[in-house]
C-alpha cells in the first residue's frame, strides 16, 4: 500500500531506515528490525513532512517573488535608458 508520505526511492528509504537502526543500536545497545526502523521513519515523515513541504513552498514563493522584483527593476532601467 502506497501512502502519500512514502519515499518513492526504495534505496533512499532503506538507507534512511539503516541510519535509524544504527542510531538506535548506538543509543540502546539493542537490536531493532528493519520494519521497526521503517515505522519510525514513517512516523517522522508523517508528522514533519507537511511542515517541511510548507516551508519549501514558502521558500519557492519568496525566491520567485525576489526574481520577479529584480526583473521589474531591470525592465524599468531598460525603459528609462531608451
Amino acid at each position: 500500500m502506497k501512502r502519500k508520505w512514502d519515499i518513492s526511492n526504495d534505496a533512499t528509504r532503506r538507507h534512511c531506515a539503516n541510519e535509524i537502526l544504527a542510531r538506535l543500536e548506538e543509543q540502546d545497545g539493542g537490536e531493532f528490525g528493519l520494519l521497526a526502523a521503517e515505522e519510525i521513519m514513517d512516523i517522522v515523515v508523517r508528522n514533519l513532512g507537511p511542515d517541511i513541504y510548507g516551508l519549501a513552498i514558502a521558500d519557492a514563493q519568496q525566491l520567485t517573488h525576489d526574481k520577479l522584483s529584480d526583473l521589474d527593476v531591470e525592465l524599468d532601467l531598460m525603459k528609462s535608458n531608451s
